[in-house]
């Protein structure tokens, strides 16, 4: 699923740049990037609801590249969205 398919915007970006948010189909938001606090993977609300775990993959540290790259591949490899990696510039 590319970033806006589906008639959602899956993948929002703050106005400074520094921040991606990604959101599921049922629309819980399911990823953050922050060029200064990290990462958040989270299971959708729909799966939380259904016994999931939050957590996916989460960090709480500045990231660097090797982060950011590692973010879009957990987001492709749990829900399909293609986050474009020229979003954030490390």
């Amino acid at each position: 699923m590319l970033a806006n398919e589906g008639g959602f915007d899956a993948v929002q970006v703050s106005p400074d740049g520094r921040t991606v948010w990604v959101h599921a189909p049922d629309g819980s938001t399911v990823g953050r990037f922050s060029t200064v606090f990290g990462m958040d993977v989270h299971t959708s609300v729909t799966a939380q609801l259904a016994g999931a775990e939050q957590c996916l993959h989460c960090t709480h540290t500045k990231p660097g590249l090797e982060d950011w790259n590692q973010f879009c591949d957990l987001i492709q490899a749990n829900y399909s969205i293609v986050v474009d990696r020229s979003l954030i510039v490390l």
